[in-house]
């Protein structure tokens, strides 16, 4: 376990082994960055709501049988990681081999609350600051489809280096410098043909999002799920078995895996997909937890887990508040360590983070 009294350099070597950058491919750090530098891109997946955690931190719930997890529908993908198999267990194998959850803990309890305590600094948009912090782009920052930003999030807030908020919301404008043979390509993966312009479907969603980010977005927002109430999708009240939960996440599971598949292949792209809500849910009743546990898909991700949920659904106590998984997904994502480090109290907050061990 780490402590909080630590080096400038150790600060670093964490941040590294948190987001699996020392050791990819068998390959060292330093010739990893001698490789020619690819364009980042962050995807962030909101389930709005707050999902139980029984899709990345599976293993909390074993014993008590909470939220329905038994040893049939459990996936162990190593270093603490257990998974739900129906969802995020059957990903492609590329995405669970590099793939990691991230516990967090805010202290709120509404929906609002928690959504501004992940999405924001304060006032200031975490995926602006994102953006901001990558190369530039034509597309800096998008927000997808006709759900936008959750309810609670400021819509307009402060913009980072000139760069604010894209809503696209038709399947045409994401389309951007793509060819006719391309476009067309994209949207036959999943599907979204027709002649709705709106992007107001989960298959509209999804062919948006990927055709953003070959166009070479730096951060692209959506919300995929289109099932249950617009505003809080997730918002899975009394569902103590996890079967609503696996209802709505199961029209997620087969486009997402699609889209993983698809992204983590380009080349010369070093594409991040991070899942997740406002919090997770507690026991009993599927309540607010005051955090949840994110999932974090990339490249540089070394499969693992940062801390594993209590029995009941509520994020460790010692959980780092959101900040640091923003600081994760930076290092994940390869921005500078001026960055990584940059975000307020980083340091503290990935000190307190026990990192992935080695494989």
């Amino acid at each position: 376990m780490l402590t909080h009294a630590m080096t400038r350099r150790g600060f670093l070597k964490a941040s590294a082994a948190l987001a699996g950058t020392l050791a990819v491919g068998g390959q060292n750090l330093a010739a990893e960055t001698r490789r020619p530098a690819e364009r980042p891109t962050l995807v962030v997946w909101w389930l709005n709501g707050g999902p139980a955690g029984l899709f990345n931190s599976a293993d909390a719930f074993l014993a008590n049988g909470a939220f329905g997890v038994t040893p049939d529908n459990m996936r162990a993908l190593g270093n603490g990681l257990y998974v739900d198999a129906g969802s995020l267990g059957a990903l492609p194998a590329m995405a669970r081999a590099y793939m990691a959850s991230v516990h967090f803990r805010h202290g709120c309890y509404s929906h609002n609350d928690s959504r501004a305590a992940v999405l924001q600094s304060g006032s200031r948009s975490q995926l602006l600051r994102m953006a901001a912090a990558m190369p530039r782009s034509a597309t800096p920052c998008a927000i997808v489809n006709n759900l936008g930003l959750p309810v609670g999030v400021a819509v307009n807030p402060p913009v980072e280096q000139g760069i604010g908020f894209e809503h696209v919301t038709k399947l045409e404008d994401a389309r951007r410098t793509l060819s006719t043979a391309q476009f067309n390509d994209i949207r036959q993966a999943y599907g979204a043909f027709g002649t709705h312009p709106a992007i107001d479907s989960q298959r509209a969603s999804f062919a948006a999002v990927e055709a953003l980010v070959h166009a070479g977005a730096s951060v692209v927002f959506a919300q995929p799920a289109y099932t249950g109430r617009e505003d809080r999708q997730f918002d899975t009240h009394h569902d103590d078995i996890g079967k609503v939960a696996r209802e709505i996440m199961a029209p997620i599971t087969p486009m997402l895996a699609t889209f993983l598949e698809r992204a983590m292949a380009m080349p010369g792209r070093n594409v991040v997909t991070l899942l997740t809500g406002e919090f997770s849910r507690t026991l009993p009743g599927a309540d607010h937890a005051k955090g949840g546990t994110a999932t974090v898909i990339g490249k540089y991700v070394r499969t693992g887990a940062t801390g594993r949920q209590q029995a009941d659904g509520s994020p460790p106590d010692d959980a780092p508040p959101p900040e640091a998984l923003w600081a994760f997904v930076a290092s994940a994502l390869r921005l500078p360590a001026a960055f990584r480090g940059g975000l307020t109290s980083a340091e503290s907050q990935l000190a307190r983070m026990r990192p992935l061990p080695d494989v």
